[in-house]
């Protein structure tokens, strides 16, 4: 989710953010443009000029005084935002005023008709010619401030920014939150669907109807959820169907093994061999029922009830001498490594019983696949990684492994490479699925991966109980 949302999150907000820009792009040079500056000044020029013009003609140095942006008559140095008027001989009007200074200014102006801002400082100059209304040519000078009100100014663009920038975030978190909080809660349901939690659901919001919606994402999550509930319920449903029908067998089974000896006791001279196959028979699928009902039990438990520190290497110890004596039938060995370092701990938290069930059924589909005259190869080992301990039991065989894409797939129940069946290729296809589901109730989780040097490598890795107290 932190990935998506922050991608997501980028993306909105660059956006926002170049739109941002060209907008105060287009404003800055919409106002600040030279031309949109100068025309609104020498507008102003012309309309205060005429007005001072007028002003004397008709009232004299008292009607100009009275005039705004003129002077006073006593000061000799122009203030900033005053004007200053010559006659058409060129003469300043009214005035004193240093003429060294503004006759330059004069002549330019005189010879160019107008006079393009000169700035000095934070004030400027600036002047054009206006005539009366008899044609006689009078000259305006401006001795102003930078007319800094009439555009937008570099020094409040930095603020404005800022605000947008910060109202851009927020608007882009908002919309990031709405985008990814349906994907995130869905991306948490699915996970914990695939790890094996059937009961697994995405969140829906507080207040939200549970029906269905016409939001693409959170109709989404609503779909997630409908097929997770009917996919809870089929395999609820098989489970219970394997689970009965497990039960309703062990009855008939039950009569049969009691026929069987009835029929020994009556059974004609030759007859021992058929015999011999009906029990056999019998046991194999007794072995196959309590095999399903071990699975269905395990499917059905979410946690261990009472939980135990066990000793995995004292589990695999009890197992050697079953499995030892099953391997010299089969022409091979068992080898087992138990660490051999003095400060192995090698316990974990769970139930010794369903523990050495999973290691068993490991063990014995080695032991079936393993070439005649080889071992099968048991080690384990304390491991950290990422400041977790873990007990790393690994079972190595000498046979012909398995193929890339089918080992995560020998964990599934009644998955068989050998699609005939056969009894003398392996069993039922039930065992190394009740292993990976013992191995995930305690807390670890099972993998399988075939040796560089031919053989397969069953990896079971469960957590070491570090603490005392919470056995």
């Amino acid at each position: 989710m932190r990935s998506t949302f922050t991608k997501i999150f980028l993306s909105f907000w660059l956006t926002e953010f170049l739109i941002l820009v060209c907008t105060i792009f287009i404003l800055s040079n919409q106002f600040e443009s030279e031309e949109a500056v100068y025309t609104s000044m020498f507008g102003m020029l012309i309309s205060n000029g005429k007005l001072s013009i007028d002003a004397y003609e008709k009232g004299g140095c008292a009607a100009l005084g009275a005039v705004p942006n003129t002077f006073p008559i006593e000061e000799q140095s122009p203030p900033a935002g005053s004007a200053i008027l010559f006659d058409p001989s060129g003469k300043v009007l009214c005035q004193q005023v240093d003429e060294g200074i503004y006759r330059p200014l004069y002549n330019r102006l005189m010879k160019q008709g107008w006079l393009m801002p000169e700035r000095h400082g934070k004030t400027y100059e600036v002047g054009l010619q206006v005539k009366n209304a008899k044609g006689q040519t009078y000259a305006y000078l401006m001795r102003g401030a930078y007319p800094t009100h009439i555009y937008i100014p570099y020094r409040e663009m930095l603020p404005r920014l800022l605000i947008g920038l910060i109202i851009s975030v927020l608007v882009t978190f908002g919309i990031t939150m709405v985008i990814t909080r349906p994907i995130g809660s869905l991306r948490e349901a699915a996970r914990q669907l695939a790890a094996g939690n059937l009961r697994a659901r995405a969140k829906w919001p507080k207040g939200r109807s549970t029906t269905k919606t016409g939001d693409e994402l959170w109709g989404l999550v609503y779909d997630f959820n409908d097929m997770a509930e009917r996919l809870e319920t089929m395999v609820d449903a098989q489970m219970l169907l394997l689970r009965d029908v497990s039960h309703e067998l062990r009855s008939p089974l039950a009569r049969l093994s009691v026929a069987l000896e009835l029929a020994r006791e009556e059974a004609q001279p030759g007859m021992e061999p058929q015999l011999d196959r009906i029990e056999r028979e019998t046991g194999r699928l007794n072995e196959l029922i309590g095999q399903l009902l071990s699975l269905s039990h395990l499917e059905s438990t979410t946690r261990l009830p009472d939980r135990q520190r066990v000793a995995v290497r004292e589990v695999i110890r009890d197992l050697l001498p079953d499995v030892g004596y099953e391997a010299e039938q089969r022409g091979c060995r068992v080898n087992f490594e138990d660490g051999g370092a003095t400060d192995f701990c090698g316990v974990v938290l769970g139930s010794p019983e369903l523990l050495g069930r999973a290691i068993e059924n490991v063990v014995r589909n080695a032991i079936a696949y393993t070439a005649e005259g080889t071992s099968v190869d048991i080690a384990v080992r304390e491991e950290n990684r990422l400041g977790d301990h873990y007990v790393v039991l690994r079972v190595r065989d000498h046979g012909p492994g398995v193929p890339e894409a089918a080992l995560q797939s020998i964990f599934r129940p009644f998955y068989r490479l050998d699609l005939s069946r056969q009894r003398s290729t392996g069993g039922y296809g039930v065992g190394l699925a009740i292993t990976e589901r013992a191995i995930r109730l305690h807390g670890g989780y099972v993998k399988a991966l075939n040796a560089s040097d031919g053989g397969l490598v069953v990896e079971m890795r469960l957590p070491v109980a570090l603490d005392p107290v919470a056995a």
